[in-house]
């Protein structure tokens, strides 16, 4: 049966799902069926949109008087964070930003809700990341830092950072040990020797076929399980490989399937709860 074909009247609000490329995204289908749900008059659309010209993007959001606000996706979750006029506490300790409200006055109001997916997704498979040792590879990313605060907040024990760039690598490390002093984190390679309970791919290995894999699965502990952010294919070479080592794994779209509720709290379309935001500095 196919889905109905939202009707999109001069009432409806506009919800575009920024990023570059868009083909990738598994988001809009799950907003537009929830939207239906609700019967609500919105409608989630992919635009996709160069770096060179996103920041024109936001600054036409601030006028665009039928748009609610925006998700916002790879590659410009940092440009997001730059833009916004208020963030919340995680959106800052990440320096990104994937959900943007805008109020009627056009000020944009950012959250990061990647953490709270990822960790959501894996207490819906039965996950219990409290006292674990993880690996995160692209820690330093936009959803990999959210990725790595969410962890350290749900009480993970060890987590072993894996990020190319020096810079984002250097940041998201002293962010993290200064907000979180009882985990012990540390600055790893992909081929870290010791078994993890926990292994996130947070980069974008996985899209095409040629990408190698982004750590081997095998220093996954046998009853651990292996997670990836990529949506598109749906089951990554790294989830393949992992299955066949007898590993537990989480697809990238069961993360963005957990995106749901949080995007729609920010929003305010779900039962309203007020988020505590901070002045960007």
């Amino acid at each position: 049966m196919k889905a109905a074909i939202p009707t999109i009247t001069g009432t409806t609000m506009c919800y575009p799902l920024l990023g570059h490329p868009v083909a990738q995204v598994s988001t809009p289908p799950t907003i537009n069926g929830w939207f239906a749900e609700q019967s609500i008059d919105a409608v989630m659309f992919a635009v996709d949109t160069p770096p060179a010209t996103a920041e024109e993007f936001f600054r036409m959001l601030r006028t665009w008087q039928n748009c609610g606000g925006c998700s916002v996706t790879v590659p410009h979750k940092q440009v997001a964070f730059r833009v916004v006029d208020e963030l919340t506490a995680r959106a800052h300790r990440s320096s990104s930003v994937n959900i943007i409200s805008r109020l009627d006055d056009g000020r944009l109001i950012g959250d990061m809700t990647d953490g709270l997916a990822m960790v959501e997704a894996l207490r819906l498979n039965g996950v219990t990341l409290s006292g674990k040792s993880v690996m995160l590879v692209g820690g330093g990313g936009g959803a990999g830092a959210a990725i790595a605060d969410a962890l350290c907040e749900s009480g993970v024990a060890n987590l072993h950072l894996v990020e190319r760039d020096e810079k984002r690598r250097d940041y998201i490390c002293s962010a993290l040990k200064s907000a979180y002093r009882d985990v012990s984190i540390s600055l790893a390679a992909a081929d870290v020797p010791e078994s993890v309970d926990l292994a996130i791919n947070a980069t974008a290995l996985g899209m095409q076929q040629i990408d190698p894999l982004p750590f081997d699965p095998r220093i996954v502990r046998k009853d651990g399980i292996v997670a990836d952010v990529v949506t598109k294919p749906a089951e990554t070479a790294l989830l393949r490989t992992a299955e066949r080592l007898g590993r537990r794994i989480q697809s990238g779209k069961e993360m963005a399937t957990a995106q749901l509720e949080f995007q729609m709290r920010h929003l305010e379309l779900w039962p309203a709860v007020k988020n505590t935001v901070c002045e960007e500095g």
